[in-house]
């Protein structure tokens, strides 16, 4: 028995070190690790140390008072067998655990019943008929409402538009707002994705500019600079702004690389395409340069500064 004992002691603090790596993992959300770390701690309470059931009755009550209060819907499975293991922990001699567990339980149906009770009641206030809905949602067009403030803001908006096209009007229009600048106060944007903008929204302008600079106005080239600025670098920042704020960063969408890691990785090519673009035209500026530099060693470069008649006409 002694040798049983030096053995089942030391095992029972492993398996207590592996009740709470599943616990506190997700490994949590599994019902049958649970059951199985838990039937560990009980079997070797049986053997001899009976002491591993407090320390595992404490774990469990953590492990409600973290997972029971969240997203409970999803793994009431493993909660299910979480409430089992804690009656046989008791029943082993964890009994203590009773009223610590009653008091979550009764703060646990007070805070879930008041829950669901408030989403039916705003899934029922909150439901948009059929003609608030858009049209590529299913919803059907009737045309402009009369009432209600939106209404009232799309009439003014009209109203504005119309005197902008009466001849003779004097009313200004504001110019369009430059979307790089919002970006680049967004904090919703990581860090480096705001410098990759910041340099995006220089090169574009400077390529773009020298290219109507040098008469390429319509040419393959502006018309890459500009899709780049105004089309492949909104879609990109877009799609990245449509992912969940807390998931965007963290969760892996291809293999192992998040939304931020897809964003910076698409800014990257799009910053090469430019810098592409300001090489090639500094390549035919540079041609036009050393065209001109070989026509002037040729018209001078031979003739003797000390004998100007030698001078070629």
């Amino acid at each position: 028995m002694e040798a049983v004992a030096w053995i089942v002691h030391p095992a029972a603090g492993i398996a207590l070190g592996l009740f709470a790596s599943v616990l506190f993992s997700k490994r949590g959300r599994q019902w049958e690790a649970v059951a199985f770390a838990a039937a560990l701690l009980l079997l070797l309470a049986v053997l001899g140390a009976e002491w591993d059931v407090h320390p595992a009755a404490g774990m469990l009550l953590g492990y409600f008072g973290s997972t029971a209060f969240g997203h409970w819907q999803k793994r009431w499975p493993a909660l299910l067998a979480a409430l089992v293991a804690s009656s046989l922990f008791m029943v082993a001699g964890a009994g203590w655990m009773v009223f610590p567990l009653a008091i979550m339980g009764l703060i646990w149906l007070f805070t879930a019943g008041w829950s669901l009770v408030g989403r039916a009641g705003k899934a029922a206030t909150d439901a948009p008929s059929p003609a608030e809905l858009p049209e590529h949602a299913g919803g059907f067009s009737f045309g402009p409402w009369t009432g209600g403030k939106e209404a009232e803001e799309k009439e003014r908006v009209s109203a504005k538009q119309a005197r902008r096209k009466e001849p003779g009007s004097k009313v200004s229009v504001p110019p369009a707002a430059d979307p790089y600048t919002d970006w680049m106060r967004d904090s919703r944007l990581p860090g480096e994705a705001r410098a990759q903008l910041v340099a995006l929204n220089l090169r574009t302008k400077e390529a773009l500019t020298h290219l109507h600079g040098l008469g390429q106005q319509g040419s393959e080239a502006e018309y890459l600079a500009r899709a780049i600025r105004e089309e492949y670098v909104p879609t990109a920042v877009g799609a990245y702004l449509k992912l969940p704020r807390t998931r965007a960063d963290t969760v892996p969408i291809e293999g192992d690389k998040t939304g931020r890691d897809l964003l910076r990785e698409q800014l990257d090519l799009l910053l090469d395409a430019v810098q592409g673009i300001l090489d090639a035209s500094l390549q035919a500026g540079g041609r036009e340069l050393l065209t001109h530099q070989r026509f002037l060693e040729d018209r001078f470069g031979s003739a003797d500064p000390h004998t100007p008649d030698d001078l070629k006409v």
